[in-house]
């Protein structure tokens, strides 16, 4: 994803490829949803702040505000609240394209 434009397609996209690229290189066994957290606790939009901060402004993030009100996750700083609810609204993309996958092979 570029550094300045973000939204939900371009969310959605990278989701798509983070997901993709662990199918493609996960053995078997492995378990998919523990990789997704590893891949997406150092993906970029996390890391800076003001990418976090980017992507809260310019996406739809109630399904990564659901997940952090879910898992317990208070709001300490302005920065820590924009980086975790991106950490989970890229995560909720990943999940809903790994279900949708999921579905069609079913």
């Amino acid at each position: 994803m570029s550094d300045f434009i973000i939204n939900d397609y371009l969310l959605n996209q990278e989701a798509r490829a983070i997901v993709d690229e662990i199918l493609s290189q996960a053995d078997e066994g492995q378990d998919i949803e523990e990789l997704i957290h590893q891949t997406i606790d150092g993906h970029e939009r996390g890391i800076y702040t003001y990418k976090a901060l980017k992507l809260c402004a310019e996406c739809n993030t109630i399904d990564g505000e659901a997940m952090l009100e879910d898992n317990g996750e208070t709001f300490t700083s302005l920065s820590d609240h924009a980086t975790a609810v991106t950490y989970w609204t890229l995560y909720a993309a990943c999940r809903n394209y790994l279900n949708e996958l999921q579905e069609v092979a079913a």
